[in-house]
């Protein structure tokens, strides 16, 4: 009895087992090829880097099953898998392709299967691109991060009709149909409750991420983000012989604001990372802002020359510069003091640029502040 329990149920822990490899595969490849680009120091976004790798191996996988059943008895022994696979392109992959983009892919499959003759096939089509775009749908539009319950109703419904021309196509009898529908259930409940852990397991490595890299009060970077992403920085430069430039900049007569209006002087740091981050998310992404004392901040630039940060740097200064903040019923304005330097082969040690910036930070402030000195 409980041999004939297992043989019948093999397929669908086979199944199981062959999804959670597929995803695991994936994630290896992945971080396999960020460490590539990471040694040969290319910087590529993570996002799309994921994306095309994605879809190269789900239609790689998709490939390889179609031709493997060519001509053979039961042609629809992968059709669960194909079902997932609209699920780990849309929902983990987010790739940002549109319906009119998705259709291709499918009647390229359609084409390969010598199927366009065949209104079942474009039935089947229909159903797919259906499911991609409902999928889609719901998750441009929901504020739940991740909403199981939707997932998986529309997943039940596609699923159902999918299966369903599959039957009138392929003449399979009820009790192969139902049975396929029952695993179908089990796979979707066991691929959109992986999914949910991984998102949940996100979610907690970002908040703690985010509490140990971020400062509670303004949010941007602490000193200790600043030192590990600065010294990995110039570990980097040194080794490939590359470039980075830091600006350094103070509040000026900050102890006098806090002095005069206490813990009302936070309102002001907010408002300058506010306006400095509003600059840096304009020009470029990757440049961060630390804050790495009571009113002193840094910025990293990874990849420019001094030069090529004067623009950004001018308008970090004139914006802050052009800022008041409302304290008390009183505006106060705000000013800064700016140093900038970049790493020279002559840097023995972190130290040593280091230094050089906060020399430069150090001339602004005793030439009468509210100046930026390039060194």
């Amino acid at each position: 009895m409980l041999t004939k329990i297992f043989l019948d149920s093999a397929p669908l822990i086979t199944s199981l087992f062959f999804i959670m490899g597929a995803f695991i595969v994936f994630q290896i490849l992945f971080a396999g090829i960020r460490l590539v680009f990471k040694v040969i120091h290319k910087n590529i976004d993570k996002y799309l880097l994921r994306s095309i790798l994605g879809i190269i191996y789900i239609l790689s996988l998709l490939f390889i099953m179609q031709l493997s059943i060519r001509d053979k008895n039961q042609p629809w022994i992968y059709v669960n898998f194909q079902l997932v696979s609209i699920i780990f392109y849309t929902v983990i992959l987010s790739v940002p392709f549109k319906y009119h983009l998705f259709g291709p892919i499918v009647v390229a499959f359609m084409i390969f299967n010598s199927a366009l003759s065949s209104w079942e096939s474009w039935c089947l089509a229909i159903v797919l691109i259906a499911f991609y775009y409902s999928l889609n749908y719901v998750k441009n539009h929901t504020k739940n991060k991740f909403p199981f319950s939707v997932y998986l109703l529309i997943s039940l419904i596609s699923g159902f009709a999918y299966w369903f021309f599959i039957k009138v196509k392929f003449s399979i009898s009820n009790p192969i149909f139902f049975k396929q529908v029952i695993y179908l259930l089990i796979i979707e409940l066991f691929t959109f409750g992986y999914i949910a852990i991984l998102y949940t397991d996100l979610e907690s490595r970002a908040a703690l991420f985010q509490d140990a890299t971020h400062d509670k009060l303004t949010h941007a970077y602490n000193y200790d983000a600043f030192d590990i992403d600065f010294r990995s920085l110039f570990k980097d430069n040194v080794i490939s012989d590359g470039k980075f430039t830091m600006m350094m900049f103070d509040i000026d007569h900050f102890k006098s604001i806090n002095d005069t209006y206490g813990h009302l002087g936070d309102k002001v740091l907010q408002t300058v990372v506010r306006v400095v981050q509003s600059v840096l998310a304009k020009n470029d992404k990757n440049i961060k802002l630390y804050r790495t004392g009571g009113e002193e901040f840094n910025i990293i630039f990874p990849h420019y020359h001094v030069k090529e940060t004067q623009a950004i740097v001018k308008e970090i200064f004139e914006a802050v510069n052009h800022t008041e903040v409302d304290v008390k019923e009183n505006k106060i304005h705000i000013t800064i003091s700016v140093g900038v330097s970049e790493i020279s082969k002559k840097d023995v040690s972190v130290n040593d640029f280091y230094s050089r910036v906060d020399k430069a930070l150090y001339h602004s402030k005793r030439n009468g502040r509210k100046e930026i000195t390039i060194i």
